[in-house]
């Protein structure tokens, strides 16, 4: 029960302190923070993929012939 009142807790703290941090910067700043952000999640999503399979592709086992 303790524990699902902390999480409760800090839930709250953090709702609270996204709003007080969104009502303290402008709609400018506020969306270039999210482009910003989204587009850094996408560049790593791709270069994941990438890796991936690279790895993939590099771990089949050759055909002997």
């Amino acid at each position: 029960m303790a524990s699902s009142r902390r999480n409760m807790t800090e839930g709250l703290r953090f709702v609270r302190f996204w709003a007080d941090y969104m009502m303290s910067h402008t709609n400018k700043e506020w969306s270039e923070q999210q482009n910003f952000l989204i587009n850094s999640v996408m560049k790593s999503a791709s270069k994941d993929a990438e890796l991936y399979l690279y790895v993939k592709k590099s771990s089949k086992p050759h055909k002997k012939r």
